[in-house]
């Protein structure tokens, strides 16, 4: 009998697929008490498979809206069955915030590809853009950085302890700084220490390098508004998470290191209200998870000598 001339690829039995999305999600304060909304949440079973929500049409009483929207989650092994790929998205359309902050089109998209033998995941963010991003009418030019954790470090190094990307947060840090009359909030908060990124295994960081065309203050990938409040795009949280949560944590091997999973949660547009309404808004967020059985702890590095 002559061989199959397309085996069926390998799948990991070790391996468990993990992502979740949403559409929007609002939790408000005034002039609407404590009204919260979540809508269009997706979760991927831990074998894979395919998740879909579609959300219709929403408005809160003038306060927000949007057309409509929907959020995905798939997860399968690639194409020649060395690996497992997994896809987040979370879509909306016509948003508008208080006829201030408004846009055609928000595409949050994550996708993450992890090789059976390997603990580091490859990520994209292609498809994650802003279509007609406006506020007060004015159009907004945005300049994205997708691929500001380049391409998945050499010899599986984790993205913690990958002098590159280090150096290009540390550039998006330092260019909010730059920004004369830099409010004190974000003199605080955009505070760039790779030490505490490791110790506590996460980094805050934006696909957005700058924005432009926007009243009020903007630094970065953020644009504070007086009588409105503060609007942060395409904010990239990357963390390490333990795979077994839970008293006691199994150890990884001879070295007793526990086991991590990456975990990439991507917010294309929160907002901080703190004028004609009060709350927090959030639209479009992927959140795939990028491991399987996970890698172990990452060793420290001394922060004066990046990797090149």
């Amino acid at each position: 009998m002559s061989a199959l001339a397309n085996p069926v690829p390998r799948v990991d039995a070790s391996h468990t697929y993990d992502a979740d999305s949403f559409v929007f999600s609002a939790s408000l304060t005034e002039p609407i008490d404590r009204a919260e909304v979540q809508q269009g949440f997706v979760k991927l079973p831990e074998t894979g498979g395919y998740q879909f929500a579609q959300v219709p049409p929403f408005q809160l009483q003038g306060i927000v809206s949007h057309s409509g929207g929907y959020s995905q989650v798939a997860g399968h092994p690639n194409s020649d069955g060395t690996g497992a790929i997994t896809l987040a998205t979370a879509v909306v359309e016509n948003i508008n915030v208080l006829d201030i902050l408004t846009a055609d089109r928000v595409v949050g998209q994550i996708t993450t590809e992890l090789a059976f033998d390997s603990d580091v995941p490859a990520v994209s963010f292609l498809g994650t853009r802003f279509d007609n991003l406006r506020i007060a009418g004015q159009p907004i030019e945005i300049e994205p950085h997708l691929d500001i954790l380049g391409p998945k470090p050499d010899n599986d190094e984790s993205y913690f302890s990958d002098g590159g990307v280090f150096s290009r947060i540390a550039h998006q840090y330092a260019n909010i700084k730059r920004m004369v009359g830099l409010p004190k909030w974000a003199s605080d908060q955009f505070v760039w220490d790779p030490t505490e990124a490791q110790r506590q295994h996460k980094m805050n960081l934006s696909l957005v390098s700058s924005v432009s065309g926007a009243p009020g203050k903007s630094f970065g990938h953020v644009i504070e508004l007086p009588f409105f409040g503060k609007i942060f795009l395409a904010e990239l949280t990357i963390a390490l998470e333990p795979v077994n949560a839970g008293p006691r944590l199994e150890a990884a091997g001879p070295s007793g290191n526990e086991y991590y999973n990456y975990k990439f949660t991507l917010t294309m547009v929160r907002t901080e209200l703190d004028g004609g309404a009060s709350g927090e808004l959030r639209f479009a967020q992927p959140d795939p998870d990028g491991g399987g059985k996970g890698g172990p702890q990452p060793p420290p590095i001394n922060p004066s000598k990046p990797k090149r």
